[in-house]
């Protein structure tokens, strides 16, 4: 076999033996490839149901007793039967796609109590919570008047509830005039959220959606106005300054316990829990007159 034979062969071996190896370095990297893929679409796939099932929206900034779930509202509307009787009437309305269970409160008085009414006091129509309770120490946030006696302090919100002489008046100062008169007259007063003054609304940084209540006034009549579906608080003040309020104070809402009587029932508003703090506080609807 002639040397240059010899060289050809040689050559053509080499060549094949090369191409042999970038095949295998070739389907070598192929094979990563494909590994790579799939264990990035394991991780993206994780991290959606992790996110999807695992990880709850943020709501918003509020009290421990604010929780978005569905209120337990009065189903029957109850007809005056005249403004000479205290009674509770309740009617269900909308306005800009806001739907509100509107409580009339007629010759009642008001007061604050730490105490929950029992249901078997009849001069009792209406309890609601008022204040809101701080998340760090669980006390009362706010100015807090009770029978005459300063039981907590805080302007963080101006608007406030003065009640003298069983009388409510609802306002929006960051003065302690009207709080030190309800000191001085042996009254109550607390903090909350202004939310119409003089038919306006007031604008709240508190964000987010939330079962809503309120103490409204429109005319010389005031109300307990709830929201039966989660809104921002910007769309249920416009939806109350709209209805015709001319002035509202914002209540503790979300599930928060309350009870209200209208004739012969007692409905029970939002969900009773066991545990209860301290400085819980109600605001108290009672019989202005006499019944006997």
């Amino acid at each position: 076999m002639s040397m240059r034979l010899i060289r050809e062969m040689r050559e053509r071996s080499e060549d094949e033996i090369e191409v042999l190896g970038s095949a295998r370095r070739e389907n070598g990297s192929r094979k990563w490839l494909r590994i790579g893929i799939a264990l990035l679409f394991v991780v993206v796939f994780g991290f959606c149901v992790w996110k999807l099932f695992f990880i709850r929206p943020v709501e918003e900034e509020g009290t421990l007793l604010e929780e978005p779930a569905p209120e337990i509202s009065v189903a029957d509307s109850t007809s005056l039967a005249g403004d000479e009787r205290p009674c509770v009437t309740f009617e269900k309305d909308s306005i800009n796609d806001v739907v509100l269970a509107i409580y009339a409160l007629h010759q009642l008085k008001a007061e604050l109590s730490l105490a929950l009414p029992d249901t078997s006091d009849t001069s009792v129509y209406f309890v609601l919570q008022a204040a809101d309770i701080r998340r760090d120490n669980l006390q009362i946030l706010g100015d807090f008047v009770l029978r005459g006696e300063q039981l907590a302090r805080g302007k963080r919100k101006t608007g406030f509830c003065a009640i003298r002489n069983g009388q409510i008046t609802l306002g929006d100062s960051a003065s302690d005039a009207m709080k030190d008169d309800c000191v001085a007259c042996q009254g109550d007063f607390f903090r909350q959220y202004p939310l119409v003054m003089e038919g306006e609304v007031i604008v709240n940084g508190l964000k987010g959606k939330a079962l809503r209540r309120a103490l409204a006034r429109r005319g010389d009549r005031f109300y307990i106005v709830a929201s039966l579906n989660r809104e921002s608080l910007y769309d249920f003040s416009e939806a109350l300054a709209d209805y015709g309020f001319t002035s509202a104070l914002y209540l503790v809402g979300g599930t928060s316990y309350g009870w209200c009587r209208m004739g012969a029932r007692v409905h029970e508003l939002g969900v009773r829990r066991g545990k209860t703090l301290p400085s819980h506080n109600y605001l108290v609807f009672r019989s202005a007159i006499s019944l006997e």
